[in-house]
């Protein structure tokens, strides 16, 4: 095999219909794996976008380079078209992908998308990101993480499987594996307009968390007027974090969505 630009997690039976998993800023492939144990029946690939996990942590970290990125990986793995599943920033990026190579997307499947984040949030974001978020071990780490209210219905297992992304620095502190100057640089980035709506018109399916203020109506109104048909929403009892609050749901709904 060519040389694999981006460090890929790979789930499921190697000889399973393939779908590519695109994750959010400071998590990796790896931090998906709760729902991928869920869709057993599929090979998936979820790569470490760069300035994540184990792939490389250089710059520059804006769209066109996670696109490059995204692409040669997928050319390196003889995997030219697929269906997409993007979990916030990894829906933006897979919207930027088939609006610059259509032919790579069969179908879309966007996780409360990062589609365009106002300036001040993305602001606040970046600036929680400018100190050390650390833990003294796993179990003060999934403390703090239930402690949030970012995932406010997810299971004990949710934390349990998100904790195997921790790594322990020469401090001996757990944090996660992400470069905060990257993260800061894609935050910047998701402020930015999307490719047009009606640029994207091929089956999709758009899950919203009802208590997640990310993905507003009004995008999703001119999202359902671009692509009419093509487009099937559904909302689940979740905030932003739809994969810790509703694996279950996501599942059953993508399950579903694939086998149209």
């Amino acid at each position: 095999m060519a040389h694999v630009r981006l460090h890929v997690h790979e789930f499921g039976p190697g000889a399973g219909r393939t779908i590519v998993l695109l994750h959010g800023v400071t998590s990796t492939g790896r931090g998906l794996v709760r729902l991928a144990d869920r869709l057993p029946d599929f090979h998936i690939v979820a790569p470490d976008l760069r300035g994540h996990g184990a792939s490389t942590k250089d710059p520059p970290w804006d769209l066109s380079m996670h696109l490059r990125d995204l692409r040669e990986t997928l050319d390196a793995m003889g995997i030219a078209r697929a269906p997409f599943i993007g979990f916030s920033f990894g829906g933006r990026l897979a919207v930027e992908l088939i609006a610059t190579d259509r032919s790579r997307v069969e179908k879309l499947v966007l996780l409360d998308p990062a589609l365009r984040v106002e300036p001040a949030r993305a602001r606040a974001s970046a600036d929680d990101l400018l100190k050390d978020t650390s833990y003294a071990s796993i179990e003060e780490a999934i403390a703090a993480r239930i402690a949030s209210g970012l995932s406010p219905y997810a299971p004990r297992e949710h934390w349990d499987r998100w904790s195997e992304q921790l790594v322990q620095g020469p401090d001996g502190r757990f944090r996660m594996p992400y470069s905060r100057a990257a993260a800061i640089a894609i935050y910047s980035e998701m402020t930015t307009p999307p490719p047009p709506f009606d640029a994207l018109r091929l089956p999709t399916l758009l899950i919203v968390g009802a208590e997640s203020t990310l993905v507003t109506p009004k995008q999703i109104e001119a999202y359902r007027s671009a692509l009419g048909e093509f487009l099937d929403v559904r909302t689940v009892r979740a905030k932003h974090q739809v994969i810790g609050d509703a694996a279950d749901e996501l599942a059953a709904a993508i399950g579903a969505f694939l086998a149209r």
